[in-house]
C-alpha cells in the first residue's frame, strides 16, 4: 500500500508540471495576438526616402557617411516601440527625419482587426524587413567608394582652412557644394538605381498583400491611408 502510494505521489510530481506547461503554452497562444506591439520597428515602412535621409553630410567636425543606424539595420533591435516623441529618436538625424506617417502600426491599430489579420499583418511585415534589410545594406556598398572620394576631398578643404588659405566662410560653401555634388553620384549611381527599383517592388508588393486579407470596410480605410504616403517609386 506504502509503494502505491509513493507511486502516485510520483506520478503526481512528473504530470503536473506538464499539464501547467501545456496549459501555459496553449493560452500564450491564444494570447499571442494580443501580444503583437503594433508600435514597434517591425511595422515601419523602410523605403529609397530613407536611403536618402540616411545620407549625412561632411561637415568640418565629421565625415560624410550613411546613418549607422539605418545601414546595419540597428533600429529594428534598438528600440521596442517607433513612435513620435521617443526620446531614443533624439541625436540620431536618420530616425529624426523619419516619416511617422509610414508606420503602418500606428494605422492598423484603428482598424477592427482579427486575431488572424493581426498575425498575417506580423508575418508579412517580417518578410518585408527580411527582403529590406540585404537591400539597405547593399546600398551603403554600393556608394562606399563614392563617400570615401567626397571624404578625401573634405580633408583636403579643412587642410586649406587650418592652413589659412581659405576661411570658413569659403570652406563652408565648398563643403555645400561637395554634399550637393555627392549626393547627386549616389543618386545616379547605376547600383543605387537597380537598388531603388528592388526597394520600390518590395513596397509595392507589401500593400498589395496588405490590402489582400482586409475585409471591404478595412480597405476603404487602407486605400485612403496608403494614398497620402509619400511614394519614392
Amino acid at each position: 500500500m506504502k509503494r502505491f502510494r509513493s507511486l502516485l505521489f510520483i506520478t503526481a510530481l512528473i504530470t503536473l508540471p506538464l499539464i501547467y506547461f501545456t496549459a501555459c503554452s496553449n493560452k500564450d497562444q491564444v494570447n499571442e495576438p494580443n501580444q503583437i506591439n503594433f508600435d514597434s520597428p517591425q511595422f515601419a515602412v523602410i523605403d529609397y526616402f530613407d536611403a536618402q535621409n540616411a545620407i549625412e553630410d561632411a561637415t568640418l567636425d565629421k565625415d560624410m557617411a550613411i546613418n549607422s543606424d539605418f545601414a546595419g539595420y540597428k533600429f529594428m533591435n534598438s528600440m521596442s516601440n517607433l513612435t513620435p516623441g521617443n526620446p531614443m529618436l533624439r541625436g540620431n538625424p536618420w530616425l529624426e527625419k523619419f516619416d511617422f506617417g509610414k508606420h503602418l502600426g500606428l494605422f492598423f491599430k484603428r482598424l477592427n482587426l482579427s486575431d488572424d489579420q493581426k498575425i498575417q499583418l506580423r508575418n508579412l511585415m517580417t518578410k518585408f524587413h527580411d527582403d529590406m534589410k540585404p537591400l539597405v545594406q547593399q546600398f551603403r556598398d554600393a556608394n562606399a567608394d563614392i563617400i570615401k572620394a567626397a571624404n578625401e576631398a573634405r580633408k583636403l578643404i579643412v587642410e586649406d582652412l587650418k592652413a589659412g588659405t581659405i576661411t570658413r566662410q569659403e570652406a563652408a560653401e565648398k563643403l555645400k557644394a561637395l554634399n550637393e555634388e555627392t549626393r547627386d553620384k549616389i543618386k545616379n549611381n547605376p547600383a543605387t538605381q537597380t537598388i531603388k527599383e528592388s526597394m520600390c517592388a518590395l513596397r509595392t508588393t507589401l500593400f498589395n498583400d496588405i490590402a489582400s486579407i482586409l475585409t471591404p470596410d478595412q480597405l476603404t480605410k487602407w486605400n485612403d491611408f496608403s494614398s497620402k504616403i509619400p511614394n519614392p517609386c
